[in-house]
């Protein structure tokens, strides 16, 4: 490591416990004499030792003198989040040459090509951090505002503290193990049907130790907390204003759903795409019974993906938020009458019954701008909602097929 580096990260270490002593109440003088008193070891810490070899790792070669240095720390009266700020900072500045040589060996990419993340690279990134966020918890223990434990228990105050070590220990444990599978991934991009199988696996089987360790009512409040059936449903949700009753009567149906069926990620025989569809459809009746048929046309209104996106985009135009609901009406009205236009047949395209369409598709499209401006109040906005919800506005009108021209012969 070069000198200035040393000196700069003497000199920065040394202005936190400075600075952090003034601030606990200690004179300026105490703690110049505590900054000066720890610059000899924290360069100690900073320089790796000399006989120390290229390849060895950072706990061989900077651990003890950590250790050490943060005994000192704490000698000192300093606090805890203090000694976790500068501890943590120098075992972060021991992995910063690892971590530019990996970096600077990927290459800079032509900025006229699109970067294309090394797997190699990327993967041996995350090695590092898990190496270096070792490393800080080997010295320090867990964060006691920042790790695992700590999230869990400001999520779950009513559990023991027992019980949140032991869903903290699990899940750092399987944590591990999915990167362990990330970094073993054969390239860039979505994860292949193995891969994700082999994700899956890994989620059921860290919910089943954690579901091992909770009452059946600490689980049931796991799980409306953490799963990606409630984290999607909040999602969902987001434009529904929904009770907590009525989240929990969702939240049940949604996840015996994709107990059965899973995550909808494409493909599929045909026979498996119509069995979901029809499963759907029940789910939606089951849904229909629990919020009754007033709140769920509501559900219908709020989790359609456009009329998410126009309340979204009305908030932003402080615009009433019962604008979005006006246009939600108009939107179905007009889609309503469009499917009422294609029962006669449309045709293929150039033929007189495409044509019919599309003339009278034309002046219902002009008929719902005329209805839709009012309501935004300008051409501005209406151009604004074209995207953001109102895309069956562009849509109302069949466009004919582009005519590619054949490929030139070789």
């Amino acid at each position: 490591m070069k000198i200035s580096s040393v000196i700069l990260a003497c000199s920065a270490c040394a202005n936190v416990v400075l600075v952090g002593a003034i601030v606990h109440g200690v004179s300026r003088e105490e703690s110049a004499a505590r900054a000066r008193r720890l610059q000899p070891s924290v360069a100690k810490v900073v320089t790796p030792s000399p006989a120390a070899g290229a390849d060895r790792g950072w706990s061989e070669v900077n651990a003890q003198n950590v250790k050490d240095q943060a005994d000192k720390l704490r000698a000192e009266g300093f606090p805890p989040s203090m000694i976790r700020a500068i501890i943590a900072a120098q075992i972060r500045a021991g992995f910063a040459d690892r971590r530019k040589a990996i970096e600077v060996a990927q290459g800079e990419q032509p900025f006229w090509r699109p970067t294309t993340p090394d797997p190699n690279a990327a993967a041996a990134l995350r090695a590092l951090a898990m190496e270096e966020q070792k490393a800080i918890k080997d010295v320090l223990g867990n964060d006691p505002v920042n790790s695992q434990a700590a999230a869990l228990r400001r999520q779950f105050p009513n559990f023991s503290e027992e019980t949140i070590d032991q869903i903290a220990a699990i899940r750092e444990r399987y944590d591990e193990q999915r990167m362990g599978l990330y970094n073993a991934m054969r390239g860039p991009g979505s994860l292949l049907p193995d891969e994700q199988a082999k994700i899956d696996a890994l989620d059921k089987a860290m919910h089943g130790e954690i579901a091992a360790v909770l009452t059946p009512r600490e689980l049931e409040d796991y799980d409306l907390r953490t799963t990606n059936t409630a984290n999607q449903l909040r999602y969902e949700l987001v434009a529904f204003d929904a009770t907590e009753q009525e989240f929990r009567a969702l939240y049940k149906l949604k996840s015996a759903f994709d107990e059965q069926w899973g995550s909808y990620r494409g493909g599929g025989s045909e026979e498996q795409m119509r069995a979901r569809s029809e499963a759907q459809k029940q789910l939606n009746d089951q849904i229909k019974v629990a919020l009754g048929p007033e709140r769920f046309a509501e559900y219908q209104r709020a989790t359609d993906y456009n009329y998410r996106q126009t309340t979204q985009l009305i908030a932003r135009l402080n615009l009433p938020p019962e604008t979005a609901n006006h246009l939600y009406t108009i939107q179905k009205e007009f889609e309503q009458r469009r499917s009422d236009l294609y029962r006669g047949g449309s045709g293929p395209p150039g033929s007189p019954a495409f044509e019919r369409i599309v003339q009278q598709t034309t002046a219902l499209q002009s008929e719902a701008l005329a209805r839709v401006t009012p309501v935004l109040g300008s051409a501005q906005f209406v151009d604004a909602y074209k995207q953001y919800g109102g895309s069956w506005l562009t849509n109302m009108v069949p466009r004919p097929p582009v005519n590619r021209p054949p490929p030139p012969k070789s």
